[in-house]
């Protein structure tokens, strides 16, 4: 999970491995300093001695850990005076004061001191598990040098059970501090990221739609039919695709990244024509046989310019669906379309998608050549050539549109 292995890490920093030990080491201070008077009230002087000691180690360490940025010095006397307290505890006052507690705890710290060096960190603390264990069976047997009433037995074991308490209050207050600063920082970072994703998203989108309507603008200045067709069947495409997806057809292949990436790419499915000689773009009259052979050559040529222009985008989809758009919308059904022959589904769905509503507007359009249809005669087409130049499917979605695709030819017809 993110938020463990960020707590980890948070863990290991050093700014927060220092909080620990500061931390660690003015609690240590202070109960030393609270046993001092503990012992010298009660005359046991071995101990009260002991602790005038800790008290004045605990002074020295917490100014060098104020002072220093490594750790292992004061660790290392920190975690044998630790140790040698507890020994002399149990020899002079017994096994029942519970102090052992200490050696445990006293465990954790080399994963704060030796951050990254986990073999240290785990000996150390696998060792003061054993070594608090063997305190906690074998103590008690120990005959004590001081006897000690059951009233400061009760007081010396409260001192301890209430130190206890407070060390893991305190430990679980910041534990719960890290996780609430985590799950902040997490957040922050990641809307930040989702931010700046989106931002980069959208900065390449807007780049990506300036580069298409730029090449739809060169192919519509060199064909004067182009561009009220091309705003006319991204419209037809789109109505389509969105009826096709609401409908449950082509379930495994249209979703909305289908539709939008069908309705970006339509303006595209011309591009092709700038190889194209004008001459040939726009003679008035029907082309010769070689002419048409030479205006064939558009949709390969749309392929390709497609690649080669978005080469370097991430959106492997668009590109491919865009490519497929220019280079395949003149195949058809039978297989008898060009520049490859593909028959049924080898045409992508998106070129079959775009060959109706291509050849639609060119037969509702005026074109140099010729004038429009009416529009029953060119759904009667369109109808009549599905099974044969479109796919069945497509054909069925397009003609229960009717009061749609008009809605569209009026919008953008002068």
């Amino acid at each position: 999970m993110p938020i463990v292995t960020k707590i980890r890490e948070i863990l290991l920093d050093f700014k927060y491995a220092k909080i620990f030990q500061i931390i660690a080491v003015y609690f240590a201070l202070i109960y030393h300093a609270s046993f001092l008077l503990v012992f010298g009230v009660l005359k046991v002087y071995p101990m009260f001695l002991y602790n005038i000691y800790s008290v004045l180690l605990f002074s020295i360490l917490a100014v060098l850990v104020l002072s220093k940025h490594s750790f292992e010095v004061q660790f290392i006397f920190f975690y044998i005076e630790v140790v040698v307290h507890q020994i002399l505890a149990d020899y002079f006052i017994g096994g029942e004061a519970s102090f052992h507690f200490f050696i445990f705890l006293v465990g954790i710290l080399p994963l704060l001191t030796f951050r990254k060096n986990y073999k240290v960190a785990v000996f150390y603390g696998l060792f003061s598990s054993v070594l608090f264990i063997i305190l906690e069976v074998y103590a008690p047997l120990i005959h004590p040098k001081y006897i000690l009433s059951p009233r400061t037995m009760v007081v010396i074991k409260t001192i301890n059970i209430a130190s206890d308490v407070i060390v893991n209050m305190f430990g679980l207050l910041m534990y719960s501090y890290l996780v609430m600063l985590v799950e902040k920082k997490l957040q922050t970072q990641v809307e930040i990221k989702t931010y700046e994703a989106q931002a980069k998203t959208e900065k390449l989108l807007k780049i990506q739609n300036y580069v298409i309507n730029s090449l739809a603008n060169l192919v519509d200045n060199r064909d004067f039919d182009t561009g009220e067709h091309i705003q006319r069947t991204s419209a037809y495409v789109e109505i389509i695709t969105r009826t096709a997806l609401k409908k449950g057809y082509f379930k495994d292949e249209i979703d909305e990244n289908f539709v939008d990436y069908i309705k970006r790419a339509a303006p595209l499915h011309d591009v092709g024509k700038i190889v194209v000689s004008d001459v040939i773009l726009k003679k008035p009259g029907r082309l010769t046989a070689e002419e048409f052979n030479e205006m064939k050559l558009h949709a390969k040529e749309g392929g390709r310019v497609i690649r080669e222009v978005f080469a370097l985008s991430d959106d492997k989809e668009f590109i491919k669906i865009a490519a497929d758009v220019a280079s395949s919308h003149h195949e058809k059904w039978d297989g008898s379309g060009y520049p490859y022959g593909l028959k049924k589904e080898q045409i992508p769905l998106c070129a079959r998608i775009m060959a109706v509503a291509d050849v639609f507007d060119a037969l509702v359009s005026k074109r140099c050549y010729k004038e429009p249809y009416p529009l029953e005669t060119a759904y009667k087409i369109i109808e009549e050539s599905s099974g044969s130049h479109f796919d069945p499917a497509i054909v069925e979605i397009f003609l229960s549109l009717k009061p749609e695709i008009e809605e569209v030819l009026a919008r953008f017809t002068r």
